[in-house]
């Protein structure tokens, strides 16, 4: 997993890669990579694939049913 610069540090990001969507939702990546397409989630920067935190939480708030 890439570190975060002394710039996020101790800060709550909203942009989360891959790697750090899998551990949030406690998946395997390639699942993960899918869930967040699949949530709309999905932001191209260039050429990096980063998810918005707050649109995950949103679908999974739904598949709870909250």
């Amino acid at each position: 997993m890439h570190k975060r610069n002394i710039a996020t540090e101790g800060k709550e990001v909203r942009l989360i890669n891959t790697e750090e969507l899998a551990v949030y939702i406690g998946i395997g990546k390639t699942r993960a990579a899918s869930f967040g397409k699949e949530a709309g989630a999905a932001v191209r920067l260039g050429s990096r694939l980063l998810f918005d935190k707050k649109i995950i939480d949103k679908k999974l708030d739904q598949l709870r049913g909250i």
